[in-house]
């Protein structure tokens, strides 16, 4: 079939040495992971100001991702906020946002419940953040796509770092919540999913 050859020459792509020296022994996929590994560092340096990496080999790796995860997830509900004070959205498109915001609202509140569990206070939302000038409700759904692309790309790299069953369990929920939005949202604006 088509796709199975695609799909084994995707794979065939992915664990070719990156260079033409097979003694290298260095694959694509490889280097892949350590870029993904690099990003979700970058990400939490970025959020959490702390230069050590953070992994998946230990709790204060753990407790570095949830952090992380927790000021994505207060931003969105900031943003879904804005959004929906804007009068700038039809009725149908506010009951999603509003709907969207409930779902990261649930996110937040169970991430903070997880960082209350293992003896850490979660940070609250920033005191502002800059969403620009909203003038058209194209420009809220814009908003909203552009945080749950983030969102969808931090949790992606983020939970392949996370060490802790649970945390990793809510984690693939939140992401599975993220992409259903972004799909939604790359719908609406016209955008492929793909």
């Amino acid at each position: 079939m088509k796709t199975e050859t695609s799909l084994k020459e995707q794979k065939d792509w992915l664990d070719m040495p990156k260079n033409d020296d097979a003694s290298h022994g260095t694959a694509r996929r490889e280097w892949m992971r350590l870029a993904g590994t690099a990003s979700a560092g970058a990400l939490l340096y970025l959020v959490t100001g702390n230069p050590k990496p953070l992994y998946a080999q230990s709790k204060e790796g753990d407790l570095g991702i949830l952090t992380a995860a927790l000021y994505l997830e207060n931003e969105a509900v900031t943003a879904y906020q804005a959004g929906a004070e804007s009068k700038l959205l039809s009725a149908g498109v506010l009951k999603v946002a509003v709907a969207f915001q409930s779902d990261h609202k649930y996110h937040r509140d169970g991430i903070s419940g997880v960082l209350k569990s293992l003896g850490v206070t979660p940070s609250g939302p920033e005191k502002k953040y800059d969403f620009g000038h909203l003038r058209s409700e194209n420009d809220v759904l814009r908003l909203a796509r552009d945080r749950e692309h983030g969102a969808v790309q931090a949790y992606a790299t983020l939970a392949s770092n996370i060490l802790t069953r649970p945390v990793l369990n809510f984690g693939a929920n939140v992401l599975a919540d993220e992409v259903r939005h972004l799909t939604i949202l790359n719908s609406v604006l016209g955008v492929p999913n793909y």
